[in-house]
């Protein structure tokens, strides 16, 4: 849709207004610039949409996100000015087939003169211009997290609104112990694999990823998204899978395989956009600190995974998870006490239970 709205400017540009210039040949003839305008940008558009669409998918792979925000920019803008070449070159050998060759030239002196001329040059520079614009966009957007560039934009948190959310704080298990033994270079790089590694259950489960902070990262759903086929528990287990996948990967740059611990609440928080030099969505409530003391559980008890009460009344199912209730907690700075449950894949109990078997 970006590329038909580009491709239809680029036309408005060309065109609007050159009907009134004498010389202008297509007058005679009865076109009118407004439709031409219209149908120009949506072929083009469309063209041009569909051909980028799929080389950005193409573009996915986790080599190119290890790059920094430049050097993709940059990547991704050559990709697509080499594309439209291709695009531009393959459109004028069908026309040279379709209408045949009145001119007596042959295919190759028309690509050649056809991608010398002006018109050329400027599609080009546009195509540039617009690639670079919506690759800022993309990557701007990549870095505020999915939807929260558009929030600001809008000014949706400009007052501070009431949500139901679910927040996950989940943390690298013995953190202090890999940062002794790795030394502060390794272990940054430790932090950056596993945050990397995580962009899969990031796209795979509606996650928006509210803070990064330190070797923890602060995961949210609204509660409908994050219930819906239980991705709230599920993106931590996807994540896990992810590790152990990698896990010669790990093993053979750190010597070890990270695990992480996470601890999960809901309920109702205010969002309200804070700062002026740096803005960002904020969320304020008592619910992130009772999910911060639930993680921080995680240790005590031995279990990665702890939920309160609250995310299990509002589980649509726990098929394919075992839910233990590991009774009543006094979390640290809270009055009353609360129910917890440690959570875990049916699949991975099965298991560990023929393994001991």
């Amino acid at each position: 849709m970006s590329w038909i709205l580009a491709a239809t400017l680029f036309s408005f540009i060309r065109l609007f207004g050159v009907e009134e210039e004498s010389s202008f040949s297509l007058v005679d003839s009865g076109i009118k610039i407004g439709e031409l305008i219209l149908v120009q940008g949506i072929i083009v558009g469309i063209a041009f949409g569909l051909g980028f669409g799929l080389l950005d998918l193409l573009l996915e792979g986790k080599w190119l996100r290890k790059y920094s925000y430049w050097a993709i920019i940059v990547f991704r803008t050559i990709v697509h000015i080499v594309f439209t070449i291709i695009l531009l070159s393959t459109s004028i050998l069908v026309v040279h087939i379709w209408m045949g060759d009145p001119l007596n030239e042959t295919a190759w002196e028309l690509l050649i003169e056809t991608l010398s001329t002006r018109t050329a040059l400027v599609i080009l520079v546009y195509t540039g211009v617009v690639s670079i614009l919506f690759n800022l966009i993309r990557q701007m957007n990549a870095m505020f997290g999915p939807g929260i560039l558009f929030k600001i934009i809008i000014g949706k948190y400009h007052r501070p609104q009431e949500e139901n959310r679910i927040f996950m704080f989940l943390d690298l298990k013995s953190s202090t112990t890999y940062a002794e033994r790795l030394g502060h270079i390794l272990y940054s790089e430790l932090i950056q694999d596993c945050f990397y590694d995580l962009t899969d259950t990031v796209q795979q489960h509606n996650v928006e990823i509210y803070q990064y902070v330190g070797d923890e990262a602060v995961l949210t759903w609204r509660i409908q998204d994050g219930m819906l086929k239980n991705h709230c528990l599920e993106a931590f287990f996807s994540f896990e899978d992810t590790i152990q996948r990698r896990a010669n990967y790990y093993f053979n740059k750190y010597d070890l395989v990270p695990a992480f611990k996470a601890g999960v609440n809901l309920g109702l928080v205010m969002a309200a956009e804070v700062g002026v030099i740096k803005k960002e969505i904020a969320y304020h409530s008592d619910v992130l600190n009772t999910a911060a003391r639930i993680q921080g559980e995680c240790n005590r008890l031995g279990k990665p995974l702890l939920i309160s009460q609250a995310v299990l009344d509002q589980m649509p199912n726990n098929n394919g998870f075992v839910v233990e209730n590991v009774g009543e907690v006094s979390l640290k700075g809270k009055q009353q006490r609360i129910n917890l449950y440690s959570v875990s894949k049916k699949e991975s109990v099965e298991h560990l239970y023929e393994f001991s078997e």
